[in-house]
This record gives structure tokens, C-alpha cells and sequence, in this order.
């Protein structure tokens, strides 16, 4: 823990420097662009907004992120310019995903890296997430379908309140932010994912006290969340917990 904590203090220097050298007297449009890894087997991948892969030490210079977990900082903004991005494993000095990334001034993009890291693809998704007001008492929720399996899911989605359900998410697709509702007669949600094909439930999750009061700091209320069907863990067995990406 101690060492990735560390990684992830590196990955914050290297884009505070990256940003700085960027800079000028003219204000810089700035993008929000979240990155996530779902590539299984890749433990920790390495992003780099320059074509110059750096080190120190042992360790590679830039923004780690790890597979099957969110953390804030692969949250991050970026100049709306154009520019290189470059992903690395922790080893080896041969870039896996070489992009380059073009945003405009206050897009709101996502980029999943999935695959494998020997053919390995990418989807990017760019959608601003919707405003809840306060009288709706909702939460945001997006599905995208990542599974190595690449085979299409139903999902229901149920609580007090709610009952939703998607039908035929393929591969590399994602549904718009559904609104799920978050008011304190609500405790928990449900969420089923079904073969799309043979309807046998796969998997399911529970989004837990979505209903807690607001003077209780309610996690959920208001927020937008993207929750991507990846059920393997880093091990290779069915994940006890949803691969939840915290949006806005």
C-alpha cells in the first residue's frame, strides 16, 4: 500500500509538471478526462501525456492506474489541445496504447482501456453528465459492458421506487445515465446481470444505504456514477464488489 501510495504521489508531481510547462499568459481551455483499466492481467498500467517515457529508479514516471479500481486522481484535467497519450505496463519501454487526444474546451470524457495487453482496444465515451436538482432526490447511473467475454448482458435495476431494465448491452456499448432514485425511503438498490441469450443471472450487486439521510453526508444523492460489467477481479475470479466509476 505504502508503495502505490507513493506511485500514485510520483503520478501527481509528473502532471502538476506537465500542466506547468503547458502554461502561458493566455488562460488554457481545460477538458475533464477520466481514465479506466479494464485490461485483465495488467495490473497497474502507466499513462503518460508525453512521448518521452521517463523514469526514476526502477519506476516509470506518470499516472498509475490500476485494474478494477477507481481512484480520484485517473480523474483529472487536461489542456483542450491537442496531445499525445501514451500507456505503459510498469515494465517494458514500448508504449501498449499510443493516442492522441483532441478535447474540447469543457467536454467531459472517459476513456476505458480494455482488450488485452496483447491486443489491446480502447473506448472512449464523451458526455456531459446530467444536473440532478435537489427536488429529484436521484442518482446517475451508466452501464458499459467490458467483459472479456464480450457477450451482450440485460440488467435490472430495482430498489424503492425503481425498476429499471436494459436489454442487449454489447460489448463496448454504454446505456445514457439512467435515474435511480436516492430519497430516504430508499434503502438499498439491486442490480441483476443477466445473459443476454440464455437469461441466466450472471452476477448481482447491491449499491448499499442509497437512501441515507442528507444531513448524514449521503454519498449517492445528486451524484453521477458509471458502473462497468467487468466481474473478474484481479485474480481472475467473480468479483464481490461493482467496478463503480465516481463521475460528478
Amino acid at each position: 500500500m505504502k508503495k502505490l501510495i507513493f506511485l500514485y504521489i510520483q503520478a501527481g508531481l509528473f502532471l502538476s509538471l506537465v500542466v506547468s510547462c503547458k502554461k502561458d499568459l493566455v488562460p488554457q481551455a481545460n477538458a475533464a478526462f477520466t481514465i479506466v483499466n479494464a485490461v485483465p492481467g495488467s495490473d497497474n498500467l502507466v499513462a503518460n501525456f508525453t512521448t518521452n517515457r521517463v523514469t526514476i529508479g526502477n519506476n516509470p514516471l506518470g499516472m498509475y492506474v490500476k485494474y478494477r479500481i477507481y481512484a480520484p486522481n485517473n480523474h483529472m484535467t487536461i489542456p483542450a489541445i491537442e496531445q499525445p497519450l501514451l500507456i505503459y505496463k510498469t515494465q517494458g519501454d514500448k508504449p501498449v496504447y499510443q493516442l492522441s487526444l483532441n478535447p474540447k474546451p469543457g467536454e467531459a470524457s472517459t476513456l476505458f482501456l480494455t482488450g488485452t495487453l496483447e491486443q489491446p482496444e480502447t473506448l472512449l465515451l464523451t458526455k456531459l453528465p446530467p444536473y440532478h436538482a435537489v427536488a429529484d432526490s436521484v442518482l446517475g447511473l451508466r452501464f458499459v459492458n467490458l467483459a472479456p467475454a464480450k457477450t451482450p448482458v440485460r440488467i435490472r435495476i430495482s430498489g424503492e421506487g425503481t425498476d429499471l431494465s436494459v436489454n442487449n448491452l454489447a460489448y463496448k456499448s454504454a446505456t445514457d445515465y439512467l435515474s435511480v432514485k436516492a430519497n430516504t425511503s430508499v434503502s438499498n438498490v439491486l442490480i441483476e446481470f443477466f445473459d443476454q441469450v440464455s437469461g441466466t443471472l450472471l452476477q448481482t450487486y447491491t449499491l448499499k444505504d442509497v437512501g441515507t439521510p442528507k444531513q448524514e453526508k449521503n454519498k449517492w444523492l445528486y451524484r453521477n456514477y458509471t458502473l462497468v460489467w467487468l466481474p473478474n477481479d484481479a485474480n481472475g475470479a467473480l468479483a464481490g464488489e461493482p467496478f463503480l466509476i465516481e463521475d460528478f
